[in-house]
């Protein structure tokens, strides 16, 4: 008869165990669910209190930007602090290399240039600023639509 008693206490030390292991892999996809849906809204709320702050600073380096009075040196430090307190902020310009990228751009023009490949980025007219994968603003860009050699694109 103990031995069936020690069989029987096993069996239930096992299912409690197994509930438990059940419930500590429930309660850490909850918590890993939690955190995906906080880190979402992290990012909604910083895109949104920080859009017309970057809106307003983008502007005042578009400004700079286009300065070409007495000193532009100065002109272009002061854009040039203006962008990296953008980044401390996790406010990231957004790059623009040599191809167009509509989910990153602005095509505000096209030209034809037949020795570049069409796509490319001739010309950049307003940085771009983006939060995280976020876009808060476009880059504006200049890109060539004419192909080179072989025709078009």
């Amino acid at each position: 008869m103990a031995d069936d008693e020690v069989v029987r206490r096993l069996d239930e030390l096992m299912d409690l165990f197994t509930r438990r292991l059940l419930d500590d892999r429930q309660k850490r996809a909850t918590i890993e669910v939690l955190q995906q849906e906080l880190d979402h809204a992290r990012q909604g709320l910083a895109a949104e209190y920080l859009l017309p702050l970057v809106h307003e600073i983008a502007l005042v380096v578009d400004r700079l930007d286009r300065y070409d009075g007495a000193d532009p040196e100065f002109a272009a430090s002061v854009a040039a602090e203006l962008v990296e307190a953008l980044a401390r902020q996790g406010v990231t310009e957004i790059t623009v290399d040599d191809e167009f990228d509509p989910s990153r751009h602005e095509a505000v023009e096209t030209t034809d240039r037949a020795e570049l490949p069409a796509g490319q980025v001739v010309e950049v007219r307003r940085r771009g600023f983006a939060h995280t994968a976020a876009v808060l603003r476009p880059a504006q860009v200049v890109v060539n639509q004419t192909a080179s050699e072989g025709g078009p694109a």
